[in-house]
C-alpha cells in the first residue's frame, strides 16, 4: 500500500493550494474530497448558460509583484487565469441612506475619490489609510519576508484591536464611520467582535488591486489540480473520510474512507471546518480543554444567496461590487428577526468574458440567521419539502423588492432565480451552520479565537479559512503557514519572490 507524505482531506482552496506547493517542493501528496467536484468555495454552478461562482467572487493583490501575482506565478499557473480587474475608482460602491460612496484602488486613489464626500474629514480618511498601510506591512508571510522570525506563525497585536472601535477614535462624522465600515459584511463578525487585523488586511488586499475570474472562480481549482497530478499527486474524488486510524504512537497512520479506501500517510491535514476534523478523531486523544475550546468557537454568519439568470441585453454589466445598506447603520448582523430581513445586500453582476457590455447573472448575497431554517437542519439538499421551496421563494421576493428599490431597470431583466441558505452551504462545504467565513477572529477574546495549523496529533495539521484569514489572501498566506511547520519555508519564499 502506497504511503504519502501528505494526505490532504478537503480540496477547498486551503487544501488545493497546500497540496500544490507541498508537491512543487517535492513531496507525495493525496487529496481526498468527498463531493464529485473539487474546490469547495471555488466551485460554479451554471444554469440556463450562466455560470455562478459560489464563494469566490472577487479578490485583490493580483497586480505585478503583489502576494497573489508571485504565488501563483511560483506554482506557474497565473498565465493561465481569465481574469478582468475592476474599476481603478470604485471596485465597490456602498450605498448608504440613499448615498453612494465609492471605494478606488490605491490608497492615494481611495482617499482622494472618498473626500470628496467628506471634504472636512480628509485628515481622518488619511489617518485610516495609514493604519491599513500599517498593518499591511506587519505580517511577514503577507509580504514574503525571507529573514522571518523563528515562529512560524506570529501573533499580530492587532488581533486584540476592534474595528468598530477604531474607526470610531478616528472620526466623529457618523456618516464616514458607518461607510469605513462597511466592508466588514466581507467578515460577519459585527461590530463587537471584528478584529483590525482581518479587517485592514481584507481593505489592504483590495486597495492594492481588485479583480474577478472571468468565466468563474472554478478555474483556479482546476489549474490547481492540473499541477498537483503534474507534481505527481493523486486526488480522489466522491471520496469522504470516515475517520482518522492512530497507531500505537498515538500519531494518526491512515484514514479510512466511507467508500472504503485505506489510504497511509506520513502526515495528515485538514481543510475541512475544525470541529469536523476533531470528530474525524477517536475518543479521548484530544485534551478536553482543547476540543471544548474549538467547539466554543463562534462561527460568522451564513448567508442567503440570490442567483438571477438575465433576459439578453438587459441590464448592464457592472465592474464593481454594490453595497445597499437600508438600514440606520452598516453593522448589519445575522440574528436579526426575520420580519426585518433583508437589511441590505451585496451585488455583483456575472459576465462571460472580458468585452460584455451586458451581464448575464447576477449574484447577490445578504446575511441570514441559520435558525430561519431550523426545522430543516436534519435534511439533506434536495430532501427539504415544499415549506422550504415556499419559504426561499417567500425570501427572493423580498430580496428582489429590495434590489429593485435600487435598480428598477432589473424587473423586466430576470428571466429566472436559483437560491441557497446556509443549509446548502452546509451540506456542499461541510460548514457548521453554513457559516461563510469559518470562525470569527474575536477581538475581544484574541487568543482564544486563534487556531494554529498545529494540532495536539503530532502529524496533523489544519490549514484552510479557520486558520489565518477568509478569502484568497487569508487562505493563501495561511497555506504557507502551514507548510512553514515542516518544509524549508525560507527557501520557499525566496522561490516564490524571485517568480514575481
Amino acid at each position: 500500500m502506497t504511503e504519502y507524505d501528505f494526505v490532504i482531506v478537503g480540496s477547498g482552496l486551503g487544501g488545493l493550494l497546500t497540496g500544490a506547493l507541498l508537491g512543487k517542493d517535492g513531496y507525495s501528496v493525496c487529496i481526498l474530497e468527498k463531493n464529485p467536484v473539487f474546490g469547495g468555495s471555488l466551485q460554479t454552478f451554471k444554469r440556463q448558460g450562466v455560470e455562478f461562482d459560489t464563494g469566490m467572487h472577487y479578490f485583490g493583490s493580483f497586480d505585478k509583484g503583489q502576494f497573489c501575482y508571485k504565488l501563483f506565478k511560483y506554482l506557474g499557473i497565473y498565465d493561465d487565469f481569465k481574469l478582468k480587474k475592476l474599476d481603478l475608482d470604485r471596485f465597490d460602491i456602498l450605498n448608504f441612506q440613499d448615498k453612494e460612496y465609492p471605494f478606488a484602488q490605491g490608497f492615494n486613489n481611495f482617499i482622494d475619490k472618498l473626500s470628496t464626500h467628506f471634504p472636512d474629514d480628509k485628515d481622518s480618511i488619511c489617518t485610516f489609510i495609514d493604519k491599513i498601510k500599517e498593518i499591511g506591512s506587519s505580517q511577514d508571510m503577507f509580504n514574503l519576508i525571507e529573514d522571518r522570525k523563528n515562529d512560524p506563525f506570529n501573533f499580530s497585536p492587532y488581533y486584540s484591536q476592534n474595528a468598530y472601535d477604531y474607526i470610531s477614535s478616528i472620526t466623529k462624522n457618523s456618516t464616514l464611520k458607518n461607510v469605513l465600515f462597511g466592508l466588514n459584511e466581507l467578515i460577519g463578525g459585527g461590530k463587537e467582535k471584528t478584529n483590525m487585523f482581518i479587517f485592514g488586511m481584507t481593505y489592504f488586499s483590495y486597495l492594492q488591486s481588485s479583480w474577478r475570474f472571468v468565466g468563474g472562480s472554478s478555474q483556479l481549482a482546476d489549474l490547481l489540480l492540473q499541477k498537483i497530478k503534474h507534481f505527481g499527486g493523486v486526488v480522489h474524488n466522491n471520496t469522504e473520510v470516515g475517520e482518522f486510524v492512530l497507531g500505537d504512537n498515538k500519531n494518526i497512520e491512515s484514514v479510512n474512507t466511507k467508500n472504503g479506501l485505506k489510504i497511509k500517510g506520513k502526515r495528515f491535514i485538514s481543510n475541512i471546518h475544525p470541529v469536523n476534523t476533531l470528530g474525524l478523531l477517536p475518543e479521548n486523544v484530544i485534551r478536553k480543554v482543547y476540543n471544548k475550546r474549538i467547539s466554543n468557537i463562534e462561527n460568522s454568519a451564513g448567508m442567503f444567496s440570490l442567483y438571477i439568470v438575465l433576459n439578453e441585453k438587459s441590464f448592464k454589466y457592472m465592474n464593481f461590487n454594490y453595497y445597499d445598506f437600508q438600514t440606520k447603520n452598516t453593522w448589519i448582523n445575522s440574528d436579526i428577526k426575520l420580519e426585518k430581513w433583508p437589511q441590505g445586500y451585496w451585488l455583483a453582476t456575472q459576465t462571460p468574458d472580458q468585452y460584455a457590455e451586458y451581464a448575464n447573472g447576477i449574484t447577490v448575497l445578504t446575511p441570514i440567521d441559520h435558525k430561519v431554517f431550523g426545522k430543516w437542519k436534519n435534511t439533506k439538499v434536495g430532501h427539504r419539502g415544499a415549506d422550504y421551496d415556499n419559504l426561499k421563494t417567500e425570501l427572493a421576493q423580498r430580496l428582489i423588492k429590495q434590489i429593485t428599490h435600487r435598480f428598477p431597470e432589473l424587473k423586466q431583466a430576470i428571466k429566472s432565480y436559483y437560491t441557497a441558505t446556509p443549509l446548502t452551504y452546509r451540506d456542499y462545504l461541510g460548514s457548521p451552520n453554513g457559516t461563510a467565513y469559518g470562525f470569527i477572529k474575536d477581538s475581544e477574546n484574541p487568543f482564544g479565537t486563534f487556531v494554529l495549523p498545529k494540532t495536539q496529533i503530532k502529524n496533523l495539521f489544519l490549514t484552510g479559512q479557520n486558520i489565518n484569514g477568509h478569502g484568497m489572501l487569508g487562505v493563501s498566506t495561511g497555506s504557507l503557514f502551514t507548510i512553514s511547520f515542516f518544509t524549508d519555508i525560507k527557501a520557499i519564499v525566496k522561490k516564490i519572490n524571485n517568480a514575481g
